[in-house]
């Protein structure tokens, strides 16, 4: 597959999502192919990803009273910051994510 886009113009992100706490093991690990897959079609790259695992929210989310925590840093140009919230927005596994910018 090609990137998208060859510029040189990227910024640094630090992603927290909270996953479905039914996901399982092996459909979180898809999902975070599939996040991995989208920063490098973007011409990203990943630096760090931890798993925090399963915890309580600090408060109820939809239905669910527990999720699985992980943080992704990763360097990508803006348009493809947009394309992973469209991403998450529309991934029914995925109660809850924020993307931040930390290199400004």
């Amino acid at each position: 597959m090609d990137n998208i886009e060859d510029n040189t113009d990227r910024h640094e992100y630090e992603m927290v999502y909270v996953a479905q706490p039914n996901i399982g093991e092996n459909g979180l690990r898809d999902l975070n192919e599939r996040l991995v897959r989208e920063i490098t079609r973007h011409n990203g790259t990943v630096s760090v990803t931890e798993m925090w695992g399963k915890r309580t929210l600090a408060y109820q989310i939809e239905k669910y009273y527990e999720g699985h925590y992980v943080l992704q840093r990763f360097v990508m140009a803006p348009a493809g910051a947009q394309e992973l919230d469209r991403l998450f927005r529309l991934n029914e596994n995925v109660i809850r994510y924020l993307i931040m910018r930390t290199d400004e």
